[in-house]
This record gives structure tokens, sequence and C-alpha cells, in this order.
């Protein structure tokens, strides 16, 4: 069975001061990710800077060109790769090429991935191919229109998180027993508060109402359900305690910015220093060797 990505190598590369990558093409996909410094690099006709953070897609028989570095040291995860599954390579021939990905666990992927490939133990590149697999899919998700936690996930974590006493233990009691039927009489007799006094301070603390926050949960929990599986939309509105399908597209809707089913293809469309100075790969070069003025054709070699 063919893997939906096959690696060809993955290395971290350093290049210090006055190192570069001639121009050249090749037939498969390649992926820079920036862990440090700063470089300009020719993409076709186009001149773009590289820096932290800096995540760039390189197309099949694209030409290219790292220039060669100023000052300082730029570091990188390179990676080659071909594409055997038509819906990613599909995605990543239309993403925009260059984005800034500071996402913490997209660098984890990104350098456990590197870690595994150059361990030459068990499995170590089936491993490496199964991890840069999930950092593709982040590269594409951030190109996506719909990010994996849209803004209402950031806007409830942002105000609940500082919460304290008694609307800590609401948003608490709540996050425990979202799915449930729950009526603010149970809540008040279950924390022993009048319901007056709790939808009060709640909605003084957070900027929502009570029932307002139950449906974000509730919103957020079937998010995960319609993007990430097959499940009836009738089932996952009754899975995440709304009364009616109905009710559940107007809520999803209110909350997320779009309906449940275009959120679900949106999800589907989105489709997841080893070398140091002196390196082996015929492209990369010293810009103060005299050897510089040799022809920068193509000579054969696909490690660059």
């Amino acid at each position: 069975m063919t893997h939906p990505v096959q690696l060809i190598w993955t290395f971290m590369v350093d290049y210090a001061k006055d190192w570069g990558v001639r121009q050249h093409a090749h037939d498969y996909f390649q992926m820079y990710y920036c862990i440090a410094g700063r470089g300009n690099m020719l993409l076709g006709e186009q001149s773009i800077v590289l820096e932290k953070d800096s995540c760039l897609l390189i197309l099949p028989n694209q030409v290219h060109e790292l220039y060669p570095i100023k000052s300082g040291q730029l570091r990188t995860i390179d990676t080659k790769f071909y594409v055997h599954d038509e819906a990613i390579k599909g995605a990543l021939l239309h993403a925009p090429q260059l984005i800034t990905i500071s996402d913490s666990h997209f660098r984890d992927l990104q350098q456990t991935m590197r870690n595994e490939w150059v361990t030459g133990a068990l499995f170590a590149k089936e491993m490496a191919e199964s991890l840069f697999e999930q950092s593709l899919l982040l590269f594409l998700r951030n190109n996506a229109h719909v990010s994996a936690q849209p803004p209402f996930y950031r806007t409830l974590q942002e105000k609940t998180k500082k919460l304290t006493g008694i609307e800590k233990d609401i948003a608490d009691y709540l996050s425990i027993h979202f799915l449930e039927d729950l009526s603010l009489d149970i809540i008040a007799k279950d924390l022993k508060y009048s319901k007056n006094h709790l939808c009060k301070v709640f909605k003084r603390a957070s900027g929502y109402t009570i029932n307002e926050y139950i449906n974000c949960l509730r919103i957020s929990k079937a998010y995960d359900l319609v993007c990430c599986t097959n499940n009836r939309l009738t089932e996952i509105s009754a899975q995440c305690g709304f009364s009616s399908i109905h009710y559940f597209s107007r809520t999803f809707h209110r909350i997320v910015g779009m309906t449940p089913s275009l959120a679900r293809n949106h999800e589907e469309n989105s489709l997841n220093t080893d070398i140091r100075l002196h390196g082996t790969f015929r492209y990369r070069y010293f810009n103060n060797d005299p050897q510089n003025d040799i022809s920068r054709k193509h000579d054969g070699d696909d490690r660059s």
C-alpha cells in the first residue's frame, strides 16, 4: 500500500554567511521551515524573505535559488517529498506557498520528524513520513479559510481562562456537564447559589450568559465531530445536546460563521543541524569561492 506522502530526505541545515543554494528545479515537492535567522530566496520570478517561523512550499519543477546569506546564520528544516494522494496534492498545488506558522505543535512535528529520520531505527522512515504528513496537513489547514481552531474557540478560552472564584466554579461545572439536559434550576441547585446571582456574576465576568456559554461548549464539541468524523449531522446534533437539527444548524452558523455542511466541506478540502557549512549537496555553494562562476545548470544531483 502506497503511503500518501513519500519522504526523500529531511535534515536540519545551517547556512552561514555567504552560503546559498544555486538556482535549480526538481520533480518533487520541497518544504523549507525556518527555525532561526533570515535569508532571501528566488521562487520562480518572485523574491521572498525567509525568517523565523516561515514555511515555504516549493512545487515540482519550480525554479528556486537561495541567495548567499548576508549575515548571521539561516537554520531550516529542509524536506524533500513526493505526494501520492491526489486530494493532498491538489490542495498543495493551490495553496499559498509562503506562510508563517508559529504554532508550537507544527514546530514539534517538524523537529520530531527530522530526529526520527536520522535515527536509523526500525521503521524510522515510516515514523518520519507519518509525522511529516501531519505537519503537511497543518500547513494546509493554516492556508484554509477555516482553521482547525475557529475564532470562537480562542475567544471562549481567552475570556474564561482568567475567571476566578464563583465565575470559575460555574465555568468548570459547565465544562463537565454541558452535554447534559441542563437548566438554570439544576445549575443553581448543584452550585448552591440563586439563579439570578449565578447569571449576573457570570455574565459580568465572562461576557456570556450561561446559556450562551453552554451553546459555545456544545458547538465546540460539534465542530470537532463535523470536521473529523463522517457522522450524520442529525446524529451530531443530538449527541451534542441540541433538541433539533434546525436549532443546531442555526446555532452553529451563528457561532462559527458558517453552516455545519460548509465547515465539513472546507475541512475536507484542506487536507495535515545535520549538515553544517560544508555539504555534499552540489547546489550548495560559498559566495567567496572562486569556483562560483561555474555553470548553475542542473547537474543531476537531486539532493538540494
